[in-house]
């Protein structure tokens, strides 16, 4: 009977640790596929703010310096799309197993962030004014991803999974522009001469 009993203790202690190792290699994919998608996000709004400078510094713009702003802004929007698109198929492309519920929930709402970034990306393809208008989806999504993913974290946590998750949502210091939430909300510096 003891032997029965530790050897069920064995395989129960066995099942417990694989679960939390294959939740912190689950994690660690899923963390640094966000990584790649913020990095893909905020690739795409410095490549956006390049160009807003560029032109919001030489003051009142002619016709012409206009319909190069739109344009260029117009073709940013369009390569970060795809750019914070591929990084969300990585994301999404995570494999995690189905009774670690809470990481996939995690995952869903990271990807239905990148998704509202896409959507945000195209809509400023087609009419580059977007991006100087709020975007409620993309800081909703951001702000609902961020409980998810730092309850998923295991306990304890290896790769420095914990931090990292922290980072990727970390509150902007006060009097960010934009005035969101998270580091990857919005474009955010609008300076009036390149839209008037």
């Amino acid at each position: 009977m003891g032997l029965v009993v530790f050897l069920v203790t064995v395989v129960g202690l066995g099942l417990v640790v694989g679960d939390w190792t294959s939740r912190n290699l689950e994690m660690r994919a899923l963390v640094g596929a966000v990584e790649d998608s913020e990095s893909a996000m905020t690739w795409t709004d410095d490549q956006i703010q390049s160009i807003i400078k560029q032109y919001g510094d030489t003051g009142k713009l002619t016709a012409a310096q206009k319909t190069k702003a739109w344009d260029a802004l117009s073709e940013a929007a369009y390569a970060g799309q795809f750019a914070i698109g591929a990084a969300g198929d990585e994301v999404a492309a995570v494999t995690v197993l189905p009774w670690h519920k809470d990481i996939l929930q995690a995952q869903a709402a990271y990807v239905a962030h990148n998704q509202a970034w896409q959507d945000y990306m195209k809509i400023a393809t087609e009419d580059p004014v977007a991006l100087f208008k709020t975007q409620p989806a993309v800081n909703s999504t951001f702000e609902a991803a961020g409980p998810l993913m730092k309850k998923a974290v295991p306990i304890p946590a290896l790769f420095e999974l914990k931090d990292r998750v922290e980072l990727i949502f970390a509150p902007e210091p006060a009097g960010t522009p934009s005035g969101s939430s998270g580091p990857t909300q919005e474009v955010r510096y609008f300076p009036t001469s390149v839209i008037h």
